[in-house]
């Protein structure tokens, strides 16, 4: 039986932040990754930091290509949305996704201008 890892690396961006911060804000978008380069996570991740990257390191099972759909994953702009609630640079984003710079950037203004919250009314 083969076996295989799937190895997804993050640049560390800010080096003053701890290891265990950089580990949650990686672990988010890590099964959606694996799962949109054709892979499925099966078993526990190994966190390393290599120079200025943050490297995991999981075993998996490729995906045939019936099972690499994608219609079930939340859409583009949700992913790039909850990255970016978790303070990931666009930078980091568009890394991780595979989603254009500029386009991340288009997301993340469009939501800022309509999320403004609501004015209540004085009574």
């Amino acid at each position: 039986m083969t076996s295989h890892l799937y190895r997804a690396v993050w640049p560390i961006l800010d080096d003053s932040r701890p290891r265990s911060a950089l580990v949650t804000e990686a672990s988010a978008g890590l099964d959606t990754m694996a799962r949109l380069d054709g892979a499925r996570l099966t078993g526990t991740p190994t966190w390393t930091v290599a120079g200025n990257r943050l490297v995991c390191e999981v075993p998996a099972v490729p995906l045939t290509d019936e099972q690499v759909d994608t219609s079930d994953l939340a859409d583009r702009d949700a992913v790039v949305l909850r990255l970016a609630s978790l303070n990931w640079s666009l930078r980091q984003i568009a890394a991780t996704t595979g989603v254009p710079h500029s386009t991340v950037r288009d997301i993340v203004a469009r939501h800022a201008r309509t999320s403004t919250p609501e004015r209540t009314r004085a009574a």
